[in-house]
Formats: C-alpha cells, structure tokens, sequence
C-alpha cells in the first residue's frame, strides 16, 4: 500500500517528536552538533559510571569530591590518540576499556528490575531429592 505524502509527513513527524534524551526529541538530539551530542550522552552514561563506583578511582578531582562522575572528555581525549568513546566519560578509559562493564550495568543504574531468567523451572522427581524438601518424610 503507497502512502500519501501527508502520511509519510505525519509519520516522520512523530518519530521526530519521540523523546530520545532527557530534554531532549530525536528531532531535536539529531540537529546538535556532535560535540553537544557527544556531552549529552556522557551525561547519560555519568550515571551509570557513578552507579559503578568509578569515581573513586578517577583522575578527575572534581568527581573525586563530588563522590560521583562528574568528568567530561578534554579537546585532546576528543581527537588524540589513544581514541576515547565520545559518549562516554573520561573514567571508562582510552578505546572503551570498561566499556562493557558499564553499558552491562545501564538497566541496574537507570532502576529496572533485572530480567528473570529463563531457563528450566523443573526441580526434578521428588524421588531424586532428598527427603524433607517438599515436606514429604522419608
């Protein structure tokens, strides 16, 4: 089915107008300039970070005292080499080296419940457990 071009309007209006960021739209995230785009997720992923106990061991004074992550990436973590993550903080280290760690630990630091397991429930035969589990005597 072809849509109309008042429809593909409306639809790419309301993707533009999600929220994305915190104060932020896609549209709106979208039309920053990377280095604004950059800041925003660190602020982000600050979160997490502190969630991690980064801070205690960042060369950052200022998080240091703040008991939190508070660092964002200098001119020369930007463009030097090592290459640091633009969307993360200064304390995840060159090329992303806690990087799992972190993006791991996103669903526990931003409060969601952690996800139930999947796998088998069956506990077995109740004659190969020991006597007692299930009340039953022996």
């Amino acid at each position: 089915m072809a849509e109309s071009k008042e429809e593909k309007l409306r639809l790419w209006r309301e993707y533009d107008n999600e929220p994305y960021l915190p104060g932020y739209t896609r549209g709106e995230f979208n039309r920053l300039p990377p280095r604004k785009k950059s800041r925003e997720w660190q602020k982000l992923t600050q979160r997490v970070t502190s969630y991690l106990g980064y801070w205690k061991t960042c060369d950052v004074p200022a998080c240091r005292r703040a008991r939190a992550c508070r660092g964002f990436l200098s001119e020369k973590q930007y463009s030097g080499d090592p290459r640091w993550h633009d969307a993360f903080p200064p304390c995840v280290g060159p090329r992303g080296a806690r990087q799992p760690e972190v993006l791991a630990a996103f669903p526990a630091a931003l409060g969601y419940p952690p996800e139930e397991d999947d796998g088998p429930k069956y506990n077995g035969r109740a004659s190969n457990r020991p006597a007692g589990e299930d009340g039953e005597a022996s």
